[in-house]
Formats: structure tokens, sequence, C-alpha cells
């Protein structure tokens, strides 16, 4: 009984951890885009390198991890790395944090194979790919909060280029145009006006050269366009040109990457509409067309298949 029971709750949990991966880009475009919110959303002044919420799950998750950390220091790979730098988790404490969340989810789920590994040993087998499915699926969300967070920076891109230009061509130089344009999108562009003070704060402290320091945010942020764009600004600034003409073409090839991306997006509407047309709807419109059908017949066959009045 205890081993049936414990198998079944890994089983439900596999499952339903496995569903909420599969759905929840799908929550959460339809959540942010057609919800009816009773309060207006609380603005958060994000910064570059954020430090995380003071609470208790939060500080003992912290513990565990600099625990883990300091007795396997390669748990932290450079992927991991990566991976929270480019959702903006960029902070000793947040990467201890997300090891104590690690492994904390291994511990829970092998405590509970071991436990239900007494009187049946497949259990112990059927535990070890659900303890890899605890360890790695939190990258799965990690890797979604970092493409969330590109997806942001791109379409806030294209104004900050604009707004660049013209601080170009009236005479700014590149450094002074980043910090006026920093300072002006503080609402509009909040992310990438965070990213532009880190730039600046990077060329003021470490005294790098603004193209360079634009290439380490691309970097930084994995978003490729930014690469690009920092690697127009330097060979503009190596022959001695004009900042506007690179930004421009930049602009004009990002805006239009990005009207193809929603293209692609529309066309991609009414195949991904079908699963839910089949599921949902045609449930609704085949039922009262052939239930009474259905039942006509099974009621006029009824008498050969023996289930008549005798």
């Amino acid at each position: 009984m205890g081993s049936s029971f414990f198998v079944g709750l890994l089983t439900f949990l596999g499952v339903t951890g496995f569903a909420l991966l599969l759905m929840r880009p799908v929550f959460a475009h339809y959540v942010d885009s057609y919800a009816v919110r009773v309060r207006p959303r609380k603005v958060t002044d994000e910064t570059s390198a954020a430090k995380p919420h003071d609470s208790l799950i939060l500080n003992l998750m912290r513990t565990v991890g600099e625990l883990v950390l300091s007795m396997m220091p390669a748990l932290a790979d450079r992927r991991t790395i990566q991976y929270l730098t480019e959702a903006n988790y960029r902070t000793p404490s947040h990467l201890a944090i997300y090891m104590g969340i690690k492994t904390t989810f291994v511990a829970l789920i092998a405590c509970l194979g071991l436990m239900a590994a007494g009187s049946s040993p497949m259990v112990l087998l059927m535990c070890i790919p659900a303890v890899g499915g605890a360890w790695f699926m939190p990258n799965f969300f990690l890797a979604g909060r970092a493409k969330k967070r590109q997806e942001v920076i791109l379409s806030e891109l294209p104004t900050i280029i604009d707004l660049l230009i013209v601080c170009a061509q009236a005479g700014l130089g590149l450094l002074m145009a980043v910090d006026k344009v920093s300072k002006e999108t503080k609402d509009s562009c909040p992310t990438l006006a965070v990213e532009l003070e880190q730039l600046i704060n990077d060329v003021k402290i470490f005294a790098k050269s603004v193209p360079i320091a634009m290439r380490e945010m691309g970097e930084r942020c994995g978003v490729d366009d930014l690469i690009s764009m920092a690697s127009a600004l330097i060979a503009a600034e190596a022959k001695g040109a004009d900042i506007s003409y690179p930004l421009k073409q930049q602009g004009e090839a990002l805006v239009d990457k990005l009207k193809r991306k929603k293209e692609e997006e529309a066309a991609k509407v009414p195949v991904k509409m079908i699963p839910v047309i089949m599921v949902f709807v045609m449930p609704l419109l085949m039922c009262p067309m052939l239930g009474p059908a259905v039942i006509t017949v099974a009621q006029a066959l009824a008498p050969m298949m023996g289930g008549g009045p005798k």
C-alpha cells in the first residue's frame, strides 16, 4: 500500500511538473495579454545586479546553496552562471539561492523514493530519472526567464537606437548620448535603461570605450543584436566616421527582423489553433449533431444484440 502510494505520488508530481513546463509559455502569454487585473501591476525598479528579496524561505535556500557550493563548487558551471546573468540574477546570493532550490528538490524526490523503496526495489530505479528531472527542471525555468528578458530588450532596442541617432545628429558624443538616453528612457524602456547605466559605470570605472562596454553588455544580456551594433560602432570609431549611419543601419535591420518575427508568429497561429479546436470545439459541435443519431442506432440494434426486452 505504501509503495503504490509513493509511486503514484512520484508519477503525479512528474506528470504535473512536465505539463506545467509545457504549458507555462501559453499561460504566461494569455495572462499577460488578456487577463483582467483587479489591481494594477506593481512597478518594480529593476537593477543590473538586483539583490534577492529578504524572506525566510530564500534565506534557507541561500544557506543550503552556500553549503552545497562550499563542498562542491564545480556545480556552479559556466552554463548556469550564464543563464543567471542573462536572467538578471548576477549576485553570489542569487547563485546560492538557485543551487539551494535545486538541491532541495533533489533531496525531496530522493527521500520520497527511499521511503517507497522499502517494499519494492523497482521504485528505487524509478527514482533515478525523477531525481535527474528534479535537478535539471529549474534550468528550463531559468532559461525561460532569460529568454523573456531578451525579448523585452529586443522590443526596447529600436527606441533606444532612434534616440541615440537623434543625439548623435545633434552633436553629442557616444558616451553623452548613451547617458542622456539612459536617463530619458527609465519609464518607457526600464530594462535596457538599467543596462545602459551599467554600461556607463563600466566606462567610467574601468576606463573602457563605449563600443567595448556595449559589446560586453550584449554578451551579458545574451542579445546578438547588441553585439553586432557594438561591432559596427567599433568599426565606425576606428575609421573616424559618423556613428549615426551605423546606428541607422542597425536600427533598420532590427526593425525588419522584428517585423519578420511577428509575421512568422502570425502565420503559426492557425496551426496552433488546430489542437484547441479538436479538443474543445469539435466535441461541442459533434455531440449535438451525432448524439440523437447514435441513440437511435443503439436503440435499433439493441434487440439484435440481445439487449432488448425478452
